[in-house]
């Protein structure tokens, strides 16, 4: 199945970059670890999630055709003013990066939506969240340059 590519795959690409930005703190940690952020984590940071859209071809051959992937990206500060620092320095990043995934050719990494700035404080301590959504998306065929 050489056109095959998982969803980790994709999202391993995606995290090094996002660590390889030595101003962020990401989650999850570097060699895995749960989509979580652990007690007592101090802002800023950002919490990324990856899932993908599956074409429905994938599911009846157990190949993948095109994938699309989003990738969630909480940016949290202790303020509006910290969150958006760190919304910033993962758009800087991602925006329009082409990762290397073996097998595939993948096409620059697009925004596709981000959500308002939202205060919580249910953990005692306040802090502000800023959602960036971005896209990427690969298909079989040659990494490219």
């Amino acid at each position: 199945m050489a056109d095959y590519a998982s969803l980790q795959d994709h999202a391993d690409a995606v995290l090094a970059l996002l660590r390889a930005q030595p101003d962020l703190t990401v989650y999850p940690p570097e060699g895995g670890g749960p989509n979580t952020v652990p007690n007592g984590a101090l802002p800023p940071y950002v919490s990324v999630h990856i899932a993908s859209d599956r074409p429905l071809g994938a599911r009846l051959t157990m190949r993948s055709t095109r994938m699309r992937i989003r990738i969630y990206c909480h940016c949290v500060g202790a303020d509006d003013i910290g969150a958006r620092a760190v919304s910033d320095l993962v758009a800087d990043v991602l925006l329009d990066a082409k990762v290397i995934i073996a097998g595939r050719s993948c096409y620059p990494i697009r925004s596709e939506t981000g959500r308002d700035p939202r205060e919580d404080e249910s953990t005692g301590q306040s802090f502000v969240t800023i959602t960036d959504t971005y896209r990427l998306e690969s298909d079989p065929g040659s990494t490219g340059s």
